[in-house]
């Protein structure tokens, strides 16, 4: 891949330094981007600055220096054009009062990907904490690097997906895509809101039947089979096609545009439009070559079900009931996943409050996705 040159003077604030991170950052340095790369645990750090920077292979391919490596939000975030988030969902918590603090309302605030829910929390925490609305917010339906760290230092990068993209307000996406899209050209969508880029969360539907239906493989090998391909057998895709009627049902009762799953890997690049085309999500997943090398999580104490179902299934379920519905395979996997893990989901995860949408009239929630006020 050659260089690209980005947006001139453009600096990146990179927040977290695990897989989507180390690729983002490592893909923008070797696009001329001046990339600060944060983390709050300085140890994470150290490999990479031992090493002078990120080695990346794959899709994105080269070293890239990296001397700007901080554990201070506050000395990241300062002065920054843009602020990439990369941590996990569940993680926004600990992030949102310093961001909240810290960001100015010539930021763009980028949540790379921000899964279901992510920048409808982020605004209403920011607006709970300093009472000012307006700070432009953007989320993608999936990360833009399909990547895992090979080392500590290096990260191999399987996929450079076409990403759709939402803004808060959404009266705001072209703004937010122009300068998203300056740093990596032709890889983004815009979405009408961030409620559309939400119900694309699909990792939300695969990963948690994934993780479910191979708990037992899962614990007894440590993860070493292929999730993707040899985890997505007949009966694991029966129930990720559950789960995928549920999310385009309720797409559907929000009057917000949606695809199926099968379609949306084809779309990514992971599958190929002939499987997808059959509606077969095993077939899907079987012909995704992209990432039929990934293996498994080595425990189920992982964000596939930690980020997945307490920032995914869960908010999704709650905008179910909330519009009078149900989803019995949401609920079920929640319940399940709840009990292999120790972790009530449904409490802990994202709820309606967490977004800012408590009380709200099913009707109003697109117009707040839209406007950021209930107009």
């Amino acid at each position: 891949m050659g260089p690209v040159a980005p947006a001139e003077g453009t600096t990146v604030a990179v927040i977290g330094a695990g897989n989507v991170g180390c690729a983002l950052a490592a893909d923008l340095v070797l696009r001329g981007v001046d990339v600060r790369l944060c983390n709050r645990s300085p140890a994470r750090l150290e490999p990479i600055r031992r090493a002078g920077g990120i080695t990346a292979t794959g899709a994105v391919e080269g070293f890239a220096p990296l001397d700007r490596l901080t554990d201070s939000l506050e000395e990241a975030v300062r002065g920054a054009d843009v602020v990439a988030v990369t941590v996990p969902t569940p993680a926004l918590p600990a992030y949102a009062p310093a961001l909240a603090e810290l960001t100015t309302a010539d930021q763009l605030i980028w949540l790379d990907p921000g899964h279901s829910g992510g920048a409808l929390y982020l605004a209403a925490e920011m607006d709970r904490r300093t009472g000012r609305r307006g700070r432009r917010l953007c989320q993608l339906s999936t990360a833009t690097h399909g990547s895992r760290l090979s080392g500590p230092a290096t990260v191999g990068v399987f996929g450079l997906p076409r990403v759709t993209l939402g803004a808060f307000p959404g009266s705001t996406v072209d703004e937010c895509l122009e300068r998203v899209a300056a740093l990596l050209p032709g890889q983004f969508r815009p979405a009408e809101s961030v409620v559309e880029v939400d119900l694309l969360n699909m990792n939300a539907v695969m990963h948690p039947p994934l993780m479910i239906g191979n708990a037992g493989w899962i614990e007894a090998t440590g993860g070493r089979f292929s999730v993707y391909r040899e985890g997505a057998g007949p009966a694991v895709c029966r129930l990720i096609e559950a789960i995928d009627a549920e999310r385009r049902a309720l797409a559907d009762r929000l009057g917000v545009p949606t695809v199926t799953f099968a379609e949306f890997l084809a779309a990514s690049g992971y599958t190929t439009a002939e499987a997808a085309a059959s509606g077969s999500i095993h077939r899907a997943l079987q012909a995704a070559e992209p990432i039929a090398s990934v293996a498994a999580p080595p425990t189920l104490d992982h964000r596939y079900l930690h980020e997945d179902v307490g920032w995914g299934l869960v908010p999704w379920w709650h905008l179910v009931r909330h519009c009078g519905g149900a989803a019995p395979a949401m609920e079920a996997v929640t319940a399940v996943a709840g009990v292999l893990n120790g972790v009530d989901y449904r409490r802990r995860g994202l709820t309606l409050d967490g977004m800012g949408l408590t009380g709200v009239d099913p009707d109003r929630i697109m117009a707040y996705a839209r406007h950021g006020d209930f107009r």
